[in-house]
């Protein structure tokens, strides 16, 4: 843990390191993995939240461009979601589901090209999985429980599967 404390005068000084550190040696540090708090170095107060947000804030202007509107606006509300609706919000608001539709449409054409499903299915799965307007169902995406679930399920069909052709 890299622990920062912000003094009276606003100067971040990095205990681990025994020098002042700035907001961009910050992020360089979270972006190197290694966790950081930040501390009021009199009332010992964790500002960590704070000084993360700046740095964002601060970010805005350089190669990653601003934060969406939309996504800012997310965190702001979520102060009662789950976290699962926040992680669908932050999808949503960083183009995600153009990610999953592309996905959707690539499988989708692997599996006709190599003949493992007619055109017809192909495109009745196209249209279960996408809306009329071509996107995907954004409010219907699984979470990670869903897609264990689904693991097994497959497997029991699989083994099913294998155990009616062995019996042939």
């Amino acid at each position: 843990m890299e622990l920062i404390k912000k003094y009276g005068n606003r100067k971040l000084y990095h205990t681990n390191a025994k020098q002042y550190i700035t907001l961009h040696g910050i992020a360089k540090l979270i972006r190197a993995g290694s966790d950081v708090r930040v501390v009021d170095n009199v009332t010992g107060e964790d500002l960590t939240v704070q000084t993360l947000s700046q740095i964002l804030l601060n970010n805005k202007g350089r190669r990653s461009g601003p934060l969406p509107i939309p996504l800012l606006s997310d965190l702001i509300q979520t102060s009662g979601e789950t976290l699962s609706q926040m992680r669908r919000n932050l999808f949503q608001s960083l183009g995600g589901n153009q990610i999953v539709e592309a996905e959707i449409r690539l499988r989708l054409e692997h599996l006709l090209d190599e003949g493992k499903i007619s055109e017809e299915l192909c495109q009745r799965m196209g249209q279960l999985l996408l809306n009329d307007s071509g996107h995907a169902h954004a409010e219907n995406l699984p979470d990670r429980s869903d897609v264990e679930r689904l693991k097994g399920q497959v497997e029991q069909l699989a083994n099913l599967v294998e155990q009616l052709l062995q019996d042939k």
